[in-house]
C-alpha cells in the first residue's frame, strides 16, 4: 500500500518531463529483474527503493505501488503492439497476404527486445487486480482481433483457408512469443531469419 503523508521530494521532476519519464523506467526494470528472481508476491518496496537506490519515500512520488509497476511492465509489453497496426500503416494494406506479413514482422521486431517481460507476464500476471488485469487483456485481444480481420478478409478473398480464424489468430498471437519465451536456445537466430520462419510456418498453417 502508498504510505501516506509522503510529500513529493522538493527537486522532484515534473511527472510529463523526460526525467520523470527515466526514473520510472530505472524503477520498472530494477523491479522487473527481483521479480524475475524472488516472485512479485516475496518482493518489497523496500527491496526496490535499494535496489534503484531511491529513499523509499521519493519512491512512492515516481510509482503508487507495487501492482502499478507490474501493470506498467506488461503495457509496455502491450501498447507498441497496439500501436504498430496504425503507425506502421498496417491497417490500410489492401493485400491480406502482405497484410499478414508486416503484422508478423511487426510484432517480431516489437517483441525481439522483450524477453523476461513476456515470461513474466505468463507467469505472474494473476497477481494484478482484476481492473488492471482486464486492461491488458483488452490490448491484447485488440491485437488478436487486428490479425482476425486480416485472416477473415484473406478467406473472403480465397486466398487463405481457415475454418476458424479466431483460433487461429489466437495460435499466431502466442507463435509470435515464441522467441522471447525460448530465447535461451534460440540465440542461433537472427531476428531476420526469425521473421522468415514465422512468415513461412504462418502462411502454410492459413493455407496460403
Amino acid at each position: 500500500m502508498r504510505a501516506k503523508n509522503v510529500s513529493e521530494p522538493e527537486t522532484a521532476p515534473k511527472k510529463s518531463s523526460d526525467l520523470f519519464q527515466k526514473r520510472q523506467k530505472q524503477i520498472i526494470q530494477k523491479a522487473m529483474k527481483l521479480f524475475m528472481k524472488k516472485g512479485y508476491a516475496q518482493t518489497s518496496m523496500r527491496e526496490i527503493s535499494k535496489a534503484t537506490a531511491i529513499d523509499i519515500r521519493n519512491l512512492y512520488y515516481f510509482i503508487k505501488n507495487k501492482e502499478e509497476i507490474l501493470f506498467l511492465v506488461f503495457d509496455r509489453l502491450h501498447r507498441p503492439e497496439v500501436q504498430m497496426f496504425e503507425k506502421k500503416g498496417i491497417l490500410d494494406i489492401d493485400d491480406p497476404v502482405e497484410q499478414l506479413r508486416a503484422a508478423i514482422a511487426g510484432l517480431v521486431e516489437n517483441g525481439y527486445g522483450y524477453g523476461q517481460e513476456v515470461l513474466l507476464l505468463y507467469r505472474e500476471s494473476k497477481s494484478l487486480p482484476k481492473r488492471l488485469l482486464k486492461n491488458i487483456l483488452e490490448k491484447e485481444s485488440r491485437v488478436v482481433s487486428h490479425i482476425e480481420n486480416i485472416l477473415k478478409k484473406g478467406c473472403a478473398r480465397g486466398v487463405f483457408a481457415i475454418e476458424d480464424t479466431s483460433f487461429t489468430a489466437n495460435m499466431i498471437t502466442y507463435q509470435l512469443s515464441l522467441y522471447a519465451l525460448r530465447k535461451w536456445n534460440m540465440k542461433k537466430y537472427t531476428k531476420r531469419r526469425i521473421i522468415d520462419l514465422m512468415e513461412q510456418n504462418i502462411l502454410k498453417m492459413v493455407g496460403h
